[in-house]
């Protein structure tokens, strides 16, 4: 299964902290397996001992300085991972090749050893992320370094042992064809659980969106964006919690916007209430809330520190003056008032919905008041 260039980019991405794991714990069971053995070398290698052990110390050291490089430098140790990774197998291979080199014919280790050979195949196959191609060129070339060593330097078939290097070259190919396979089956399985999981994340990530997007629409008026009465009550219960600062809320009913309705239509009182929704936002401060309780009517909830108290008229009048300059309804020009009605919480006894009412009945005084002026002139 092949990818895309940018899928293939990314799968190897997703790929990059597990290479640098089970490298960094290929390394260490290479290692002490490299020095266990070495205890073998008494009897298995007794005329070639001391190489043996030096072979073995030049291997596990420069097996050390893979692992420290998949520890302190990660981002190199991923973008040259097949290299490193080549390098590393084929140092593994060679030591092995090494010690069987100087064994003398009369050493257990002389034709037992290629076993280690079919070690690091498996481990090649099972425990590395080269592409098939790199890894069975990999084994192949430890399995062909084996024949040319028995062929050539051990001279095997000179001394007659075409049983023992044809049975060793059939278990070591075979244990390749082996690994290959299952290194094909595992990297098939791989992809497939890497778009299976690109899948579902996609999946949670639509999920998740659409979530939100729930929320924000339960919570908030989806003609002026301003947090809707549902949302505003929570916050101002948060607000008036024990230790928070005390809390003003300006109810604002809009004066003269029926007659915007009936003259020029909704569509045209929908563009006014617009306007003023962020006329309102304009005026207050980012930790201040606003919302829309429906229809014309608007409120601001304001935090107020103790001593800050005229904070709230001059928020009072911005409003006022502001929500009174011309609007624009559809191409016509419009002017609407506004009354707010303000209450505030003394304690943290006052729940939001008392402190709500409170602000909503001071603004119906308001109203009133303003309607008997003109009657008592």
């Amino acid at each position: 299964m092949s990818f895309p260039p940018r899928l293939e980019e990314a799968y190897q991405a997703d790929l990059s902290k597990e290479k640098g794991r089970v490298a960094r714990h290929t390394s260490i069971l290479c290692s002490l397996l490299y020095l266990a053995f070495g205890v073998l070398d008494i009897w298995a290698v007794p005329s070639a001992l001391f190489e043996a052990w030096v072979i073995r110390i030049i291997v596990v050291g420069l097996t050390a300085l893979i692992f420290v490089l998949t520890q302190s430098r990660p981002d190199f140790f991923v973008r040259h991972y097949q290299a490193i990774t080549i390098c590393e197998y084929l140092i593994w291979g060679a030591g092995i090749e090494a010690i069987m080199l100087f064994s003398h014919p009369g050493d257990l280790g002389w034709g037992a050893y290629y076993a280690g050979l079919i070690l690091v195949s498996m481990a090649l196959y099972s425990w590395t992320y080269l592409p098939p191609r790199i890894g069975c060129t990999v084994g192949f070339l430890l399995a062909l370094s084996y024949i040319w060593l028995a062929v050539a330097s051990q001279e095997m078939p000179t001394r007659g042992e075409w049983v023992l290097l044809t049975t060793n070259c059939f278990f070591l190919i075979s244990a390749n064809l082996i690994g290959l396979f299952s290194l094909l089956i595992r990297e098939r399985f791989s992809r497939q659980a890497f778009l299976l999981k690109n899948a579902l994340h996609r999946d949670l990530k639509i999920e998740e969106e659409a979530r939100r997007q729930s929320d924000y629409i339960s919570e908030h008026d989806p003609l002026t964006g301003l947090p809707n009465r549902i949302r505003f009550m929570r916050q101002l219960g948060c607000m008036l919690e024990p230790g928070q600062p005390p809390v003003a809320v300006l109810f604002i009913d809009l004066d003269g916007f029926k007659p915007i309705n009936d003259n020029y239509g909704h569509a045209a009182g929908d563009t006014v209430l617009v306007q003023i929704a962020r006329r309102i936002r304009e005026c207050i401060r980012t930790s201040d809330l606003a919302a829309r309780m429906g229809g014309d009517e608007f409120v601001v909830a304001l935090p107020q520190p103790e001593g800050n108290a005229a904070v709230v008229e001059r928020v009072k009048e911005a409003l006022l003056q502001s929500i009174s300059q011309p609007l624009d309804a559809n191409g016509h020009t419009v002017r609407i008032g506004a009354s707010v009605g303000v209450a505030l919480s003394r304690d943290h006894s006052v729940t939001a919905e008392e402190l709500l009412a409170r602000s909503d009945q001071h603004m119906y005084e308001v109203k009133r008041a303003r309607k008997r002026v003109p009657a008592a002139s």
